[in-house]
C-alpha cells in the first residue's frame, strides 16, 4: 500500500483536484476569461520543473554509476602498475585519495540536488567527505 502512496501519486492527484477546482470556478464565471490559461500554464511549468528536476537526477545517477565504474577500473589498474612497476605507496595513496575526492564531488552534488531547500544544502556544504558518504548512503541505501 505505501508504494502507491509515494509522492508522485500525491502530486497528481493534487494536480488534478487543482484542475478540476479551476475547471468548476471557471464554469461558473468567477475567474475572468482568460486567467484560466494562465493557471494552466501555471501548471504545466510546474509540471515541466518537475519532470526536467527529475531527470536531472537520474543523468547525474547514470553519471555517477559510470564515474564508479571508471574509479573502479582505475583502483584495478592502480594495483596492476604497483605490481608491475613498484610504485611508491605515496604516490598509490595519493591516486586513491584523487579518487575517493571525486567521489565524495559527485556524491555530494547529488545529495545538492536532493535537497528541499536552502538550509539543508548549506548543511551539505558544509559536511567532510567521510560524512557526505554517510548521508549519501542514508539517502540511497541501495547505491
Amino acid at each position: 500500500m505505501s508504494s502507491f502512496f509515494d509522492i508522485d501519486t500525491y502530486i497528481a492527484l493534487g494536480l488534478i483536484g487543482l484542475i478540476l477546482v479551476v475547471f468548476l470556478i471557471n464554469r461558473i464565471s468567477l475567474l475572468p476569461k482568460k486567467s484560466g490559461l494562465f493557471l494552466i500554464g501555471g501548471i504545466f511549468g510546474i509540471v515541466g520543473i518537475f519532470l526536467f528536476r527529475n531527470w536531472r537526477t537520474k543523468s547525474v545517477l547514470r553519471d555517477l554509476r559510470k564515474r564508479e565504474e571508471k574509479l573502479k577500473e582505475m583502483e584495478k589498474n592502480l594495483a596492476l602498475l604497483k605490481d608491475r612497476y613498484n610504485v611508491s605507496d605515496q604516490e598509490l595513496q595519493k591516486a586513491t585519495a584523487e579518487l575517493e575526492s571525486q567521489r565524495a564531488a559527485y556524491k555530494k552534488t547529488i545529495l545538492l540536488i536532493k535537497a528541499k531547500n536552502r538550509e539543508e544544502k548549506e548543511k551539505i556544504d558544509k559536511l567532510s567527505a567521510q560524512e557526505v558518504f554517510q548521508e549519501y548512503a542514508k539517502i540511497f541505501p541501495n547505491h
